[in-house]
């Protein structure tokens, strides 16, 4: 039988953790895990590579970026210490779907060659609904389903696939990522899904996302907290105003051709493998 650890990543001081487990039974199980706490910026170049986050990303990183970094890299190399053969990872500021365990257990059973699954939705307001309001990444229309409305694939299209709310990791994609830092230290954001799949992670995903948000989180750039800029995003300024916003057309049309655009992607790809 698989064995599979669950952690749940949060700052102490933060006060998140109560809003976590107070789902009930979705959060049972998961074991607090302390974050790296750098709001004092004391994470040295010697621990994070400032450089290479300059090359990649075009700017400096924010101590936030650089804490939770530090903070996943820990879990991973506690995990691989540990004799689990998945981890489950949240982050404090969600609220774990009734739906996850079920769909996590379908993944393993099914796709057990799997090696890192997102299972939220940054822009989702409530678990287990995609938001049509905003244009993000959608799934390849050739995605399985893993368990009922639950569907997952590989990141296709130009859309970046983004948070690391919550998310599956197997020994193996964890030895992989671990892999990279045996001669250097971590240099980018926890969610950089894309580097991932260049060190050969076997990257997927699942639509709808699998957890809603407590919306405290100030991770952001902007210093919104995560939920306000989600619901920024669905207020109107009139009646007709709202009602457009509700209804989305341009949006949900552009949604629709990002999820053909990744099926089109999907099909490139399977057509140049099988050449």
């Amino acid at each position: 039988m698989m064995r599979i650890t669950k952690y749940v990543l949060g700052l102490d001081g933060a006060n998140r953790f109560d809003s976590f487990y107070s789902v009930g039974a979705p959060a049972q199980g998961f074991v607090r895990y302390s974050a790296v706490d750098n709001r004092d910026n004391h994470v040295t170049d010697e621990e994070f590579d400032v450089e290479f986050f300059r090359s990649r990303w075009h700017c400096d990183p924010n101590p936030a970026e650089k804490g939770c970094m530090l903070s996943h890299v820990k879990m991973w190399r506690d995990f691989v210490a540990s004799d689990a053969d998945w981890a489950l990872i949240a982050e404090d500021d969600i609220l774990i779907s009734p739906d996850a365990e079920a769909v996590v257990n379908a993944i393993i059973t099914k796709y057990p060659q799997v090696q890192l699954v997102n299972l939220c939705d940054s822009f989702a307001n409530d678990a287990g609904k995609l938001n049509p309001h905003v244009e993000y990444i959608r799934l390849s229309l050739l995605s399985p389903f893993v368990y009922g409305k639950y569907r997952m694939g590989k990141p296709y299209g130009s859309w970046p696939l983004v948070c690391t709310g919550l998310y599956l990791i197997s020994r193996s994609g964890a030895e992989l990522l671990l892999k990279q830092f045996e001669s250097k230290v971590p240099g980018t954001v926890a969610d950089d899904y894309k580097l991932y799949q260049q060190w050969g992670v076997d990257v997927r995903f699942v639509q709808p996302g699998l957890c809603g948000w407590e919306g405290s989180s100030v991770i952001l750039e902007s210093g919104k907290r995560h939920l306000d800029k989600v619901n920024s995003l669905q207020h109107g300024t009139g009646p007709l105003d709202r009602l457009r916003i509700a209804l989305a057309p341009k949006k949900r049309i552009t949604n629709a051709k990002n999820a053909l655009e990744a099926t089109f992607d999907e099909v490139k790809h399977r057509l140049g493998k099988a050449e």
